[in-house]
C-alpha cells in the first residue's frame, strides 16, 4: 500500500475527504488530490478503501496513471470483493499498455458483478492489444450468451471481425443483434459499414428498419438520406434531410446535415437554396472549409463569380497551405477576366505542391492566350515526361506540337489515345490531320479502315463532319 507524503497540516480527515469529494464532484482534480493526501495522513482514513478508489480517479484525470495505479492498488487490497475498484485499476493498466495485468484485473470484476457488460468488452479490448484476436472473440461471443440484451457487445464483436477484414461476419453480427436487442445501435454501425462499402441500396433497408423498430432514431433517417443521395435520388434523399430537421425539433441539427441538404439542392439545379441552407450551416458552427468550398461553387453555378472569390479568400485564411484552394481561386480569375491574378494565383499554387499538375495546365492555357505556344509547349510537355498517363496534358501537348509543326510529334502522343478511344473525335481529327500535312495519306487511311473495321459504329458517329468525308465516301 502506498502512503502519500506527508504534509505538515493538521485538519479533521474526516472533513478532508469530504471536501476531497466535493472537489472530485465538481472536477476540480488537483484540490481533490490535494485533500485526499492529507486525508490520508491518518492512519484510520489509510484503511479506508473509498478514500484510495476517489483518490486515484482525481489521479487518474490529471494523467498521473502511476500513482494512480497505486492507489486502486491499495484500494483492492483493502476490499478485494469491490468489482468497481479492479474496473477501475484495470482501466488504469490499460491505459499504461499493462495489458496483462489489466486482463487479470477485468476478469476479477466480471467474477464480482456478472450484470456490468462492458467488463468483457475491456477484457477483450485488453486481449486484443497482446494480439490475441481468437481469445478476444470467444471472449465476447461468450458474453453474447451471458447478456443477451446487449447492443455493445456485437459492436465490439462486429468491429474486431471488421478490423480482421472478415466483413460477412462483422455484418452477419449486427444484423442479428438488431433483431436480438431492443436498441438501435447495431443497426446504425451496419447501416455505416454498408455506406462505406458503398451497398447503398442495402444500407437503406437497413436504416429502414432501425427507423421502423425506433421512429425517433434520426440516425436511421439520416442514414437514409445519405443512401438515397449516393444513388441520386435527390428528392427522396433531401424529403429525409427534412425530416431529420423535423426530429431535431428541441435540440440543435448538426451543421453537416445542412451541407448536405445544400449539395442535393445543387444536383437539383436549386443553387439559391443550396446558399441559403449553407447560410444556416454557417450559424451552426463555425464556417469551414467545405461551407466556403461550397460556397464558391454555387457562386460560379449562379454566375456571380465576384461571391465566389470572397468565398474562395476566406477558405484561404483558414487553410493557407493547400494548393488546391489557390488554383481555385485562379480559376474563379479567369472567370472575372483578370488574367494576371490568375496566372499569380496558379504559380503560388506550385509553390505550395510542385506536383500539382492542373495549375501548370492552366498557366499553359494563358501563355496559349498569350500567344507564348513555346513556353506552353514547354509547360505540358514537362508534365507529361512526370505523368505519361495524364491525358489533358498529353492532348494539349498534341494539339501545341500540331501548331509548332512537330507533327511527329503529335502522331506519337494522339495515336495511342486514339487507339484506346476512338471515340474522342477531336484526338482522331488531329492524328489523321496530322499525316495529311506530313503527305502520308495512305497511313490516314489504312488506320480508318482498321479504325472502322474494329468500331462498327465509329461511321455513324462520323457522318454529320464534313473533315470525315474523304475517308467514308470512298
Amino acid at each position: 500500500m502506498i502512503v502519500p507524503p506527508r504534509i505538515k497540516e493538521t485538519k479533521d480527515p474526516v472533513k478532508l475527504v469530504r471536501s476531497g469529494i466535493f472537489a472530485l464532484n465538481n472536477k476540480k482534480w488537483k484540490k481533490a488530490v490535494r485533500k485526499f493526501e492529507l486525508a490520508l495522513n491518518d492512519e484510520e482514513i489509510q484503511n479506508n478503501a473509498i478514500v484510495w478508489a476517489n483518490y486515484g480517479i482525481a489521479l487518474t484525470n490529471l494523467k498521473q496513471l502511476s500513482k494512480a495505479l497505486s492507489a486502486f492498488s491499495a484500494a483492492v487490497q483493502i476490499d478485494s470483493k469491490n468489482d468497481a475498484f479492479w474496473l477501475k485499476k484495470g482501466l488504469v493498466e490499460y491505459q499504461m499498455e499493462l495489458n496483462r495485468e489489466a486482463e487479470k484485473s477485468f476478469n476479477r470484476a466480471v467474477k464480482l458483478n456478472k450484470t456490468n457488460d462492458e467488463i468483457p468488452i475491456l477484457i477483450s479490448r485488453s486481449l486484443q492489444k497482446q494480439e490475441e484476436f481468437k481469445k478476444a472473440i470467444k471472449v465476447l461471443e461468450s458474453a453474447r450468451k451471458k447478456y443477451p440484451n446487449s447492443a455493445k457487445i456485437p459492436i465490439e464483436l462486429a468491429r474486431i471481425w471488421e478490423n480482421q477484414e472478415q466483413g460477412e461476419k462483422s455484418v452477419a453480427v449486427l444484423h442479428n443483434a438488431l433483431k436480438e436487442t431492443n436498441h438501435p445501435d447495431p443497426g446504425l454501425l451496419l447501416g455505416q459499414i454498408l455506406l462505406d462499402d458503398q451497398e447503398y441500396e442495402k444500407a437503406i433497408d437497413i436504416y429502414s428498419l432501425v427507423l421502423e423498430r425506433f421512429p425517433d432514431s434520426y440516425h436511421a433517417q439520416y442514414g437514409i438520406g445519405v443512401g438515397y443521395h449516393a444513388t441520386k435520388k435527390y428528392q427522396k434523399a433531401l424529403d429525409n434531410y427534412r425530416s431529420v430537421i423535423t426530429k431535431y425539433r428541441s435540440t440543435k441539427p448538426p451543421q453537416s446535415l445542412y451541407i448536405n441538404i445544400a449539395r442535393v439542392l445543387r444536383e437539383m439545379k436549386r443553387p439559391k437554396e443550396a446558399i441559403d441552407a449553407l447560410f444556416r450551416a454557417k450559424k451552426l458552427g463555425k464556417s469551414s472549409l467545405e461551407i466556403s468550398l461550397l460556397l464558391a461553387d454555387l457562386y460560379i453555378d449562379t454566375n456571380r463569380p465576384d461571391r465566389a472569390k470572397l468565398s474562395l479568400e476566406d477558405s484561404i485564411q483558414m487553410n493557407k497551405t493547400n494548393p488546391a484552394l489557390r488554383y481555385y481561386l485562379g480559376m474563379t480569375y479567369i472567370q472575372l477576366e483578370s488574367f494576371s491574378e490568375a496566372k499569380r494565383c496558379f504559380k503560388q499554387s506550385i509553390e505550395l505542391d510542385s506536383s500539382f499538375q492542373e495549375s501548370k495546365i492552366q498557366l499553359a492555357k494563358l501563355a496559349i492566350r498569350e500567344k507564348k505556344y513555346q513556353e506552353a509547349y514547354s509547360i505540358v510537355s514537362e508534365i507529361v515526361k512526370v505523368d505519361p498517363n495524364h491525358l489533358t496534358a498529353k492532348r494539349l501537348t498534341a494539339q501545341l506540337a500540331f501548331d509548332l509543326r512537330d507533327f511527329r510529334r503529335t502522331i506519337d502522343l494522339i495515336q495511342p489515345m486514339v487507339e484506346k478511344d476512338p471515340s474522342q473525335i477531336k484526338d482522331l481529327e488531329m492524328l489523321l490531320n496530322a499525316w495529311l500535312v506530313l503527305s502520308q495519306p495512305e497511313k490516314a487511311h489504312k488506320f480508318m479502315d482498321e479504325l472502322l473495321e474494329v468500331d462498327k459504329g465509329l461511321r455513324t458517329q462520323l457522318k454529320s463532319i464534313a473533315f470525315f468525308d474523304q475517308f467514308l465516301n470512298k
